[in-house]
């Protein structure tokens, strides 16, 4: 490697299918690679972005930490893999910025830097306390959304002078709108009703996602607009019982959940509408990446969601409020030229303001900056 490249470590928990992860895999491949040798480090398993890492990466480990608080033979083995590749600044994500905090302050990197993605809800205590410790060694904190920011402000405590703000963006090559006949082809390999009105969403299958609500709402969505089908794309520890929600209500036939896809820009563009039921988010990259493909968006009013979702790319409803979504899904699937409208809103919306582009330089910036 050239010795005058920056050498930065990423520190994440895994690296398999989520915004996170994503957002990091790109930075790998992406970054400017004349200026930047990008290392990985997975402090509990690999996952599909560690097993493509080889494409843009210099070094890559999994470190397999053990259950508790803090696992100090672990840690040790962080603190080698930093001195022996000599590394210049340390770029940890959530659940990992006490190790990488300690490890940089240890070996006297350039730069320590925490990406914060967004909360849980509620948040564990745990969490914050260690946020809260491990900010104090840090030289930057950033956070994805304007309002995670002012939660790490005023709940985490991270000093302000700190924490910065840079929105997560999205490739617009890669997620692009489907033509009227490659919607119809797509449909019928995926087995989809060619003739419905399809709702879908992608997330991991958690709690957090509140995906009992989108079921529970289907019924009465179903009353207005009977040619709907609705689309889950995803796994996680939910979709069992999913499954079993789906089939107790006799909606197998309306809600088809299809698990985990690696190949999620060849089925979003067959949706005619996105839907984001989350408790807490922090700027969801499948909500942008829905936009990208000139999709309309009924989302939560939470997190950076509202950075993303107005009147004139979709809906914003209250966190839980179902009567609320169904009626804003109801209403747009209703109205064929508002949908249309608002998806080619939505694919502007990014091309203006969420180019992962931008992203790119806002990050690679930071490190020439710390260093």
């Amino acid at each position: 490697m050239n010795p005058n490249r920056l050498k930065i470590l990423y520190i994440v928990l895994e690296m398999d299918l989520g915004g996170l992860q994503r957002i990091v895999n790109i930075l790998i491949e992406r970054l400017d690679h004349e200026q930047f040798d990008p290392y990985l480090c997975c402090l509990d398993r690999g996952g599909l972005f560690y097993r493509t890492f080889k494409k843009g990466g210099a070094g890559s480990y999994i470190l397999g930490r053990k259950p508790g608080p803090f696992d100090l033979k672990m840690f040790v083995k962080l603190i080698q893999i930093v001195k022996d590749n000599r590394i210049d600044i340390i770029h940890s994500h959530n659940g990992c910025s006490l190790y990488g905090a300690m490890a940089g302050k240890v070996c006297g990197v350039k730069g320590i830097v925490h990406t914060d993605h967004g909360r849980l809800v509620p948040d564990r205590q745990t969490a914050i306390w260690e946020d809260r410790f491990a900010s104090s060694m840090m030289n930057c904190f950033v956070a994805v959304s304007k309002e995670l920011a002012e939660y790490l402000a005023s709940v985490v405590k991270v000093k302000r002078k700190k924490l910065i703000t840079i929105i997560n963006g999205v490739d617009a090559d890669t997620y692009i709108p489907f033509s009227t006949a490659e919607k119809k082809l797509r449909k019928h390999e995926l087995g989809l009703n060619m003739d419905a009105k399809l709702i879908g969403t992608v997330c991991r299958l958690d709690p957090i996602k509140n995906l009992d609500m989108l079921v529970d709402s289907v019924p009465a969505i179903l009353q207005r607009i009977p040619d709907c089908q609705v689309v889950i794309v995803g796994d996680g520890p939910e979709e069992n019982r999913l499954r079993n929600r789906v089939a107790n209500l006799k909606l197998s036939s309306k809600i088809i959940i299809f698990g985990r896809d690696e190949n999620i820009q060849n089925i979003m563009p067959v949706f005619d509408l996105f839907v984001n039921t989350s408790f807490s988010e922090g700027t969801s990259m499948t909500i942008l990446e829905a936009m990208s493909c000139g999709i309309p968006v009924v989302a939560s009013a939470v997190g950076g969601n509202e950075g993303l979702v107005d009147n004139f790319n979709g809906a914003l409803f209250p966190s839980g409020r179902a009567d609320l979504f169904q009626r804003s899904v109801t209403d747009l699937l209703g109205n064929e030229n508002m949908l249309r409208e608002l998806g080619k809103k939505s694919r502007e919306k990014v091309l203006a303001r969420f180019s992962i582009d931008h992203v790119l330089k806002q990050y690679e910036n930071l490190y020439r900056t710390l260093a």
